[in-house]
């Protein structure tokens, strides 16, 4: 089945009837992805895709962009932020071409959106069905298709299909480390010699230390102890930090070479990587 607007809205089993069908497709000898450790528990993902439906009911924009206003949320400035990340992306290397373009962890699909200004196709991935309905909404777009992701990977997607891969504020909220540096492996797998994948990531240092308080965080709020009234204490939300050295090491399983950084040792840290 599908929803919204012309069958930009997907589920994996629209596939093989899609336009896209040539890009979204299942992999194929590509065996990269495999290289990763497989420790991430399938509780994992379900919780991550119990946690973004939830707050997509609640209130989608604001979990996506917490600056705005929680009960009046400024639509307009929501998508003048997606442009605003969208130039900023493409102001380092470019890729060679500009057919298509993914985004994991869409969201509301504000960067979505604003990637079809410069690519001929935009594949939108989110764990949460409930933000991409209300994505074919907020940023419906011919140049567009969304597709529910199944949290860990990039399966609904071809080998070498894309041109750029894109994400922001995503990997920051991810609570498995193993569940980050697959995606960076899927990224190379999809991506075309010398296309670009580019993230951000939480990259303040302290791995151990942040792991340690989010389970603190995190029982609290499940508990109602010290609990965060937005739910914003749950480990679905407070994520990982990352160091460049997994990084890189994920990018070389990927077949990735990583050409600028942006931002290292902050929450915002930013990097570019071409498939070689």
């Amino acid at each position: 089945m599908g929803r919204g607007r012309t069958g930009r809205f997907s589920l994996p089993g629209d596939l093989h009837t899609h336009p896209l069908r040539c890009v979204l497709g299942m992999r194929g000898g590509d065996t990269r992805s495999s290289e990763v450790p497989e420790r991430v528990r399938p509780a994992t993902v379900g919780s991550m895709r119990r946690y973004w439906n939830e707050r997509a009911r609640k209130n989608a924009a604001w979990y996506v962009d917490t600056s705005l206003s929680y009960d009046h949320p400024d639509f307009e400035r929501f998508l003048e932020t997606g442009r605003r990340i969208v130039d900023e992306a493409l102001a380092g290397p470019n890729p060679t071409g500009a057919g298509v373009a993914v985004e994991i962890g869409c969201g509301l699909g504000r960067n979505t959106l604003a990637l079809a200004d410069h690519f001929e196709h935009v594949i939108g991935l989110d764990i949460s069905s409930e933000m991409l309905e209300r994505a074919a909404v907020v940023a419906p777009h011919e140049r567009v298709t969304f597709v529910v992701g199944d949290g860990m990977s990039l399966a609904q997607i071809g080998d070498t299909a894309a041109d750029l891969v894109l994400t922001f504020t995503v990997f920051q909220h991810i609570p498995s480390v193993e569940v980050i540096e697959r995606y960076i492996v899927e990224a190379g797998r999809i991506l075309k010699p010398g296309g670009i994948f580019v993230f951000q990531w939480n990259n303040t240092p302290g791995e151990l230390r942040w792991r340690i308080k989010r389970t603190v965080l995190s029982v609290g709020q499940r508990m109602g102890i010290a609990k965060e009234r937005r739910g914003r204490n749950a480990a679905e939300f407070l994520g990982s930090r990352v160091s460049m050295r997994r990084i890189r090491a994920a990018l070389e399983r990927a077949g990735l070479q990583l050409e600028q950084t942006k931002g290292e040792d902050t929450l915002y840290a930013w990097a570019w990587a071409r498939r070689t």
